[in-house]
């Protein structure tokens, strides 16, 4: 299966990505580089696999042509962060999320699996 992962290079996709590859799917990035260099690897490691260098918000169809899945990690974590700029919070943990499903669906992936770590719509009560 050819598997994009987004936020492939945060502290879940570079533990998520190569257990992916072990698996045997073919496995591709998207991220940011928000968070460069936070990873569970000795030395900073980043699995090598083809990635996009863009902000989430900044996806569009062609992006995801091609792929049987998308696995969604990208996002905004901590609710500090969240309640610090809570607009950008919204545009990529809510907004662009929606977008990015909405384009996988129009690029044909049949699987589109949202797993993050994201932080809380500000304003609404932690649990």
């Amino acid at each position: 299966m050819k598997v994009l992962v987004t936020g492939n290079r945060g502290y879940i996709g570079t533990v998520l990505t190569p257990m992916l590859m072990d698996a045997g799917h073919t496995v591709e990035g998207l991220d940011s580089d928000l968070f460069e260099r936070c990873t569970f690897e000795p030395g900073g490691a980043m699995p090598d696999v083809p990635t996009v260098v863009k902000d989430i918000r900044d996806v569009d169809v062609a992006d995801l042509l091609g792929f049987d899945a998308v696995l969604h990690l990208a996002g905004l974590s901590n609710d500090p962060l969240g309640d610090y700029h809570p607009a950008t919070t919204r545009a990529i943990n809510f907004e662009a999320t929606v977008h990015l499903a909405e384009l996988a669906k129009l690029a044909g992936v049949g699987r589109f699996i949202f797993s993050s770590t994201c932080s809380r719509q500000p304003g609404t009560p932690a649990r």
